[in-house]
């Protein structure tokens, strides 16, 4: 059994992707296109730091918060994962390649100068969260810890409705700014 301190470093992982994902998609959804490379950056680097969380937490087995640390059973895991997701172990492992090779050539590596023809999209990966999260919320009330909400998709439908809000006066607070820097 993994221990507590193990269960919220992932609880704490899976929390960062829902809301980096959250974010990004509040903004796109106020402004999909913004001029200013500020606001650039900011829906690049969300989406980075969703991928390479992600990719902690479901990457490679060797990470050291790969799920695999703190689940006992993988094969029930990985197969009720599955069932939830509503997709089969090829389809699963054609998003993890695509997911992992985004973070490998443009988030925690550099291997040319190719231009992006790929972002990853982050519907699979909220839902493998989201389904992650409920063994892990278990595994902590088994121990004590009443802190962290009970449900992870509830949380982050009200992270993401204040964060639209926040979003829409953020974006128009800067509509009248000019690209001043290329």
């Amino acid at each position: 059994m993994a221990t507590k301190s193990e269960i919220l470093t992932h609880i704490k992982r899976v929390g960062s992707v829902v809301r980096s994902a959250q974010l990004r998609r509040a903004l796109s959804s106020v402004d999909p296109n913004p001029t200013l490379y500020f606001w650039r950056l900011i829906y690049g680097n969300l989406l980075d730091v969703a991928v390479l969380e992600w990719c902690k937490v479901f990457g490679t087995d060797t990470e050291p918060t790969h799920w695999k640390r703190v689940v006992a059973d993988h094969d029930a895991f990985r197969n009720a994962l599955l069932t939830v997701l509503k997709i089969d172990q090829a389809s699963w492992a054609a998003y993890w390649e695509k997911m992992k090779s985004y973070r490998d050539t443009s988030v925690a590596h550099h291997f040319d100068d190719s231009p992006v023809t790929h972002y990853p999209t982050l519907d699979v990966a909220l839902e493998s969260c989201y389904f992650y999260y409920s063994y892990l919320i278990r595994e902590l009330r088994r121990l004590g810890e009443t802190y962290f909400p009970d449900d992870l998709h509830d949380y982050s439908a009200r992270y993401a409705a204040q964060a639209k809000d926040i979003a829409k006066i953020a974006l128009a607070s800067t509509a009248k700014i000019k690209e001043r820097v290329y």
